[in-house]
């Protein structure tokens, strides 16, 4: 059986919160200083208190069952168990993990051990639990004794130094209970280093057993030679070491130790009798015969007898993977604001609950701002909008902010005029806005580009196209005129070869009419030129006037038009004619002589949804979703003219019609294009 004095020694030394209940009344019996202070009290003011007033009435009753179970096992094996359930959200036990073990004094009369294992936290962040508020801390002396000189390194961290003496072994100046005290003093002599292990090997089973079952990796060593003496399969695992290192000095156990500067630290708390936490020192140790470099917080206790030491207790607490996490998120971060600054990109972050915005500099820049005060959104960002882009960012907001049009996403084109230097800027923002359960927008984030330089390029590369597609009418004007007249004289003269030839040519005129025409809508509308003038009219009409067209100037193709009632919309009817004549145009392109292409119409309560059905050489599905892009060809056959604007100016149309347009398509079987515009009312 082990002595109470042995008992209350091991459990002030152990580096980590213990304390010591009656299994019969839960009632505190004994408590380090470690556990005194996590709760910031002293061992008078709670001794005597039941488990469940120290951790919450809450937690007794998922407690109880376990602590009686324990109590009544006959295994009078000491190894800690984790006490199942055991989870506090109360400050400071929810930083806790709890193991409890028996504990049988020289009486015979059974106790329970609770421990408090720290989880595992980040490096850098101190767990309160190290050291007692009673405890002092203080600086280095400047002067060492000329001995510590060759091994001693100043040191950057706090190091706690030991001022009480017992008569007995001390460990470090916790509290022990006063039967314990009373008991020391009565037996208190001077004693050799020799006698003083003597003692110890008399409870040395039990002794093991609370190290060897600590779930902290755990070491003692004796002498200044640090010989390992007793170690826990925790500490073996982080080492990389079997029990064989047990008798050996520490360069001997651990030789890829030397030369490392975590040996100074070692050789300073032997030295010195201050107990020294060292965290998240980097030390490379031989695993599997290679050398593997990790990261761990250090504490060493010394082991004193009459003030001498004679031995240290060490823990470990392996923090790598915290380490490299750390590193890793860094080098991310790194990586990211080198993206930002490479690509030049600005960001925001507004919190919809309190309105507070962010800006980052670059941000800041794009709205003509100098000063690094705080942003506002009404004043700085939807004040500096150019006047025409005001309403329809507002519109855009609205709809980002609604989450079941949206989902959230962002992604828009405007202009700004700087807020100091007065100068227009295009942006293009891009973002994503978050929503709590409900729905309601939490956060939004983004990112700005300046898409200036591009936007002036773009209104170049328009103002030539439209200025040459202008001129190239004036010409083709002229040979439309002339192939007319000679029509005329040849039905005159019955030349029925000649008004072949010049029928067909007068087809090819039309064709690049409307192919100019294209260009210089394209040009209108992205200098915002071209307006949508819409009337009431009937465009089942408008129909069968563009199918009865295409089979007089298309020849070899089978054009169906699949007609119900007579369908009122309030459109544009000149831009939905050039809708359908780029669709219908584009099927008949892409579809083999004497194929079919069908047109049909459906109606509901609200919109018209017309499709044009070929069967041509279909399109695949990387290029669906691009189709609709200024420019955008998909190189299937290179022997088919065209510039890629057809299908643009369509959207753009169908778009400004407040409706939608897509395609349904299967490689080599054919495509549907179809577009969906609203009904419409006068007014």
């Amino acid at each position: 059986m082990l002595a109470t004095t042995n008992t209350s020694d091991f459990i002030s030394l152990a580096p980590i919160p213990i304390f010591v209940i009656d299994p019969d009344s839960l009632q505190l019996e004994y408590a380090n200083a470690r556990f005194l202070a996590v709760i910031n009290q002293s061992l008078d003011e709670i001794l005597k208190l039941n488990f469940h007033d120290i951790f919450g009435q809450s937690l007794f009753s998922a407690t109880s069952d376990f602590l009686l179970q324990l109590k009544n096992t006959s295994n009078h094996d000491t190894i800690p168990v984790q006490i199942p359930d055991l989870e506090s959200s109360i400050a400071p036990f929810s930083n806790y993990s709890y193991f409890a073990s028996r504990l049988v004094e020289a009486t015979g009369k059974l106790k329970i051990a609770i421990w408090l294992i720290g989880k595992a936290m980040p490096p850098g962040e101190q767990d309160a639990s190290v050291t007692s508020p009673n405890v002092a801390y203080q600086e280095i002396e400047k002067e060492m004794p000329s001995a510590m000189e060759h091994t001693v390194k100043q040191p950057t961290i706090e190091y706690v130094q030991v001022t009480e003496e017992s008569l007995e072994i001390k460990y470090e100046p916790l509290p022990i209970a006063q039967d314990d005290v009373q008991k020391s003093k009565a037996e208190g002599k001077q004693q050799t280093l020799g006698e003083t292990w003597t003692q110890l090997e008399a409870s040395r089973e039990w002794f093991k057993n609370m190290v060897r079952s600590s779930p902290v990796p755990m070491l003692i060593t004796k002498g200044e030679d640090m010989v390992f003496d007793v170690i826990n399969n925790a500490m073996l695992h982080l080492i990389g070491r079997d029990s064989s290192v047990l008798g050996k000095p520490w360069f001997e156990a651990i030789p890829e130790l030397v030369g490392q500067p975590v040996t100074d630290e070692l050789f300073y708390a032997y030295r010195s009798g201050l107990t020294h936490h060292v965290p998240g020192v980097g030390i490379s140790l031989i695993k599997n015969g290679e050398p593997t470099l990790g990261y761990y917080d250090l504490t060493y206790t010394p082991l004193k007898i009459n003030g001498k030491v004679i031995g240290l207790m060490q823990t470990a607490t392996d923090i790598t993977e915290h380490v490299t996490s750390k590193e890793k998120l860094l080098k991310a971060y790194e990586q990211i604001r080198l993206s930002k600054e490479a690509a030049q990109l600005g960001t925001f972050d507004m919190d919809m609950v309190t309105g507070h915005l962010q800006w980052d500099d670059r941000c800041r820049l794009l709205f003509g701002i100098s000063h690094s005060n705080e942003v506002d959104f009404e004043r700085d960002f939807l004040q500096n909008l150019h006047p025409e882009d005001l309403d329809r960012i507002n519109a855009v907001l609205a709809y980002v902010f609604d989450k079941q049009a949206s989902n959230g996403i962002y992604d828009v084109k405007y202009r700004t005029i700087g807020s100091e230097d007065k100068r227009l800027r295009w942006i293009r923002a891009k973002g994503q806005v978050y929503f709590d359960a409900n729905d309601k927008p939490l956060r939004f984030i983004g990112s700005v580009l300046d898409i200036t330089e591009q936007k002036e390029d773009e209104q170049r590369k328009n103002d030539f196209i439209g200025m040459a597609s202008h001129e190239l009418k004036t010409p083709l004007t002229s040979i439309n005129g002339y192939l007319q007249l000679l029509q005329h004289h040849a039905r005159l003269q019955s030349e029925d070869r000649m008004l072949a030839t010049i029928d067909k040519s007068l087809n090819q005129v039309k064709r690049m009419t409307r192919m100019i025409d294209g260009f210089l809508n394209v040009s209108r509308l992205e200098s915002g030129k071209i307006a949508i003038h819409k009337q009431q009219f009937e465009i089942t009409g408008l129909l069968k006037e563009i199918c009865e067209e295409t089979l007089t100037l298309t020849k070899g193709y089978d054009v169906k038009l699949r007609l119900a009632d007579e369908v009122m919309v309030y459109a544009d009817r000149n831009k939905l004619n050039q809708v359908l004549q780029n669709l219908i145009g584009n099927a008949i392109k892409y579809s083999d002589l004497g194929s079919e292409v069908n047109i049909q119409y459906v109606v509901d309560q609200s919109h018209i949804t017309i499709s044009i059905i070929d069967k041509g050489i279909g399109i695949k599905p990387e290029h669906q979703q691009k189709l609709f892009d200024r420019y955008y060809r998909v190189e299937n056959d290179s022997t088919i003219a065209g510039f890629g604007i057809g299908l643009y100016l369509c959207a753009e149309i169908v778009t400004r019609h407040q409706g939608k347009i897509w395609v349904e398509s299967e490689f080599g079987k054919g495509s549907t294009f179809s577009f969906s515009i609203p009904l419409g009312t006068i007014g």
